[in-house]
């Protein structure tokens, strides 16, 4: 079971995304790319709905199918992005900020976050929501210390008004029909250097989740 240090959240994934305050970076651990998504999107959608700016950070989409899938959603993408809508939302590829994932420029990462959250608060938003699917492409290129720095030079809670929720494919696995939390256990020793970086972890499998604040 989890530690001393980590508190399990009574509330589902959509219902704890929708009251997330500034300053938290979280992160979701899933199997399939429907999961990832619907957690993701639920993130994205309440922060149009409320008034926050939103930037979707990809690495293995194009702009145009993050568009398609948001849609698919119930996201509104012609009325919240660019010069045609109302300027709430933002499609980048993580390369935009980081630059050379080899390399990433940690100053252009410092440094693009703050604009981003200057640029939303002078537009009368309450700040920025940073939905990320960027580790998949590290971790797949064996790039884990680069990724280690980006996530951890960010903290895990935030001086901006914005929060980050980052998202990790679990891969394969042979615990789809098992409890939730036997699942989490597993997990949770495989991926610690990951998830001590944020403030909170939610867990999905299938249609379930767990929660733990850290």
């Amino acid at each position: 079971m989890p530690g001393e240090s980590r508190d399990r959240v009574n509330a589902s994934p959509e219902e704890f995304l929708h009251d997330l305050r500034p300053g938290e970076h979280g992160c979701v651990f899933f199997f399939t790319k429907e999961e990832m998504q619907r957690i993701h999107f639920a993130f994205v959608k309440s922060g149009l709905d409320n008034n926050w700016g939103v930037v979707y950070l990809t690495a293995t989409e194009s702009a145009e199918e993050v568009r398609k899938s948001m849609q698919k959603h119930g996201i509104n993408t012609c009325q919240h992005e660019g010069e045609s809508g109302d300027g709430s939302l933002i499609i980048l590829r993580g390369e935009e900020i980081y630059k050379n994932p080899n390399n990433p420029d940690i100053d252009n990462w410092i440094n693009a976050t703050k604009s981003i959250s200057d640029m939303f608060t002078s537009k009368g938003k309450k700040g920025v929501r940073v939905a990320a699917d960027l580790s998949a492409y590290f971790i797949s290129h064996g790039l884990v210390e680069q990724w280690h720095k980006l996530e951890y030079v960010l903290g895990k809670k935030l001086t901006l008004p914005m929060s980050i929720l980052c998202a990790y494919d679990s891969g394969s696995s042979k615990t789809w029909d098992t409890d939730l939390l036997k699942f989490y256990d597993r997990l949770n020793s495989e991926t610690k250097g990951f998830v001590d970086a944020h403030s909170f972890v939610i867990y999905t499998l299938k249609q379930k989740s767990v929660i733990f604040t850290i």
